[in-house]
């Protein structure tokens, strides 16, 4: 069997077992979306979906650290490394698995986020669920790249998102909102945004890849 999808088969198998990243993150997740939506006035206009890309960016990233932190702890990242497969290979597995992961809470967001804030897209509703799953590829790459290289340090969760928010900030993540946004207000720049995306997107992943190679 290929090894990136034997490691993507253990991600989901050992997350399966507890839950207890998804389930802490969703939790996460809903209290911030909650704290946006009672922190403002009644009479307020909400424009934007910046609440929904900050959500996602930061429980992504808590998901994607507790993910890596299991793994150092017990062990199973040190042993991947000595399998006879490369070090690319062991970056997109590790990458897809936590993916999968990303998709399966950014779901639960995006379902919490219309409930509480309406669906502010529309008929585009899908078209919008579809940029969040493209945008989490590269908050996956960041994030599964960053979380190797700080965990095994003393506040290693710290240390993964003080590296990851900076680059995922001004690139994936300003994106997608203007993917959203443009959705939200009909504006033409949605072709634009969406292709800026993929290509933060293809950039993250084959760099990540290529550093994971070069770095032993």
């Amino acid at each position: 069997m290929n090894p990136i999808m034997v490691l993507i088969r253990k991600e989901l198998k050992v997350e399966f077992r507890s839950l207890q990243g998804i389930v802490a993150s969703a939790m996460l997740s809903f209290m911030i979306l909650m704290s946006f939506k009672f922190s403002m006035y009644e009479n307020s206009l909400l424009e934007g979906s910046g609440i929904l890309w900050s959500s996602i960016l930061l429980t992504g990233l808590g998901l994607i650290t507790h993910i890596s932190t299991r793994e150092s702890e017990r062990g199973t990242f040190e042993l991947l490394k000595l399998s006879p497969i490369s070090r690319y290979q062991l970056f997109l597995g590790r990458m897809t698995g936590s993916l999968f992961l990303l998709w399966i809470l950014s779901t639960i967001i995006m379902i919490i986020y219309i409930i509480l804030f309406e669906n502010q897209f529309g008929n585009d509703i899908f078209l919008a669920y579809f940029v969040v799953l493209v945008g989490c590829i590269g908050l996956s790459a960041v994030g599964t790249l960053a979380a190797s290289t700080a965990t095994p340090l003393h506040g290693g969760w710290m240390i993964t998102s003080l590296f990851a928010i900076p680059i995922l900030l001004f690139t994936v993540i300003e994106a997608a909102i203007r993917c959203t946004d443009s959705l939200i207000s009909g504006s033409s720049d949605f072709e634009l945004a969406f292709m800026l995306l993929v290509l933060y997107n293809v950039v993250f992943v084959f760099g990540g890849a290529w550093l994971s190679e070069i770095s032993d």
